[in-house]
């Protein structure tokens, strides 16, 4: 599969170099008559939403990104959106449609003699402020937007809910969806593009620290050496790579000081469940939650002993690969991190 490259030029602009397979199905879907319903969705910082604009581009489309707030809110925001994008008469007199369904009409009114996007991004946080919204939809689906031509996009980062709670057979959204895609991120070649003026060895190294994750690949490729990217976006309380695991703790959990002893513990070589429990001081049965938890946002993964699947022996490890180097490297300089001495810092962190 051809991976989504995202690379400064030296104007300062973001050039789209690569997802031809994603973006030559998303055109098809998009060139096929009827309703259609793809979903995208993956990790954070994979570049989702840079894909979904670039396939937008040219082409009308109201794209709408939810953020986390209750579902009045929501609901205004994704009526200004929608209002703007589809201007008509009703648009001159109100601000905001009474309920989702009201909205979703509206929208298929304007779909039924032309093809118009319609993107909801993050979707799992409109249904977390209004858990009956995927039903909602669906009733949508079969009732407003069958017969239409639009094209609705749903997006999300929570790959738990978006395959629990959009692609599971359980869902009310089951059997809706036209086209699915789960991006991933960039393989080594790819990811190599983003460090070219490295040295060779070095972007090999830069790959195996950013895991293939296009922001984090654009912050170090900003730099002209792996020490000078490290100094400046790890071991700076500024850097972007410094802030990150923090900063993807704090959106995604609500207890991150409980996620980040967990994944330092892992990091730091323990790596069974009942030590893991020990090393944190959290009871064994809540450890497993967030485990499972971290699991799901693909930070952790499990490991078994080969040719085996006894849960007894399954083993954790780190498997983001930014986050398996800030834990292993970072936390012993951290108080020289601190101080504002990154150059000491790294003298620190390799010694």
């Amino acid at each position: 599969m051809i991976r989504l490259i995202i690379k400064r030029s030296r104007e300062g602009v973001f050039m789209f170099i690569g997802r031809e397979s994603e973006m030559e199905q998303l055109n098809r879907l998009y060139g096929e008559k009827g309703f259609q319903m793809p979903v995208v969705y993956g990790r954070r910082r994979v570049g989702k939403a840079r894909l979904i604009s670039e396939f937008c581009r040219n082409k009308k489309t109201v794209f709408f990104t939810a953020i986390e707030q209750n579902d009045t809110e929501a609901l205004r925001m994704f009526s200004e959106a929608v209002l703007q994008g589809l201007p008509g008469m009703q648009s001159s007199f109100i601000t905001s449609f009474d309920s989702w369904d009201s909205a979703f009409r509206y929208a298929a009114e304007f779909a039924k003699d032309e093809r118009i996007i319609l993107v909801i991004d993050e979707f799992p946080y409109l249904a977390s402020g209004n858990p009956s919204l995927p039903s909602i939809l669906q009733k949508a689906i079969d009732h407003y937007f069958a017969g239409t031509s639009l094209f609705l996009i749903l997006c999300g980062s929570s790959m738990s809910f978006m395959e629990n709670q959009v692609l599971d057979y359980k869902s009310p959204l089951y059997g809706r969806r036209t086209a699915q895609f789960k991006i991933q991120p960039l393989d080594c070649f790819d990811s190599i593009k983003f460090l070219s003026r490295w040295k060779k060895d070095e972007r090999f190294q830069g790959f195996g620290i950013t895991g293939g994750i296009p922001q984090y690949l654009l912050a170090a490729g900003r730099h002209g050496s792996l020490k000078e990217a490290v100094r400046e976006e790890f071991l700076s309380g500024s850097g972007v790579l410094f802030e990150e695991p923090a900063n993807l703790m704090k959106q995604e959990m609500r207890e991150p000081a409980v996620y980040n002893s967990i994944i330092r513990a892992i990091a730091g070589g323990t790596s069974r469940q009942a030590e893991i429990s020990t090393k944190v001081g959290i009871p064994s049965k809540s450890v497993a939650n967030y485990l499972k938890a971290l699991i799901d946002l693909e930070i952790l993964e499990k490991q078994y002993p080969f040719g085996e699947t006894n849960s007894r022996k399954v083993i954790y490890r780190v498997k983001d690969q930014l986050f398996r180097f800030w834990y292993r490297f970072l936390p012993g300089a951290l108080p020289l991190i601190g101080m504002g001495m990154p150059e000491e810092a790294f003298e620190k962190m390799i010694s």
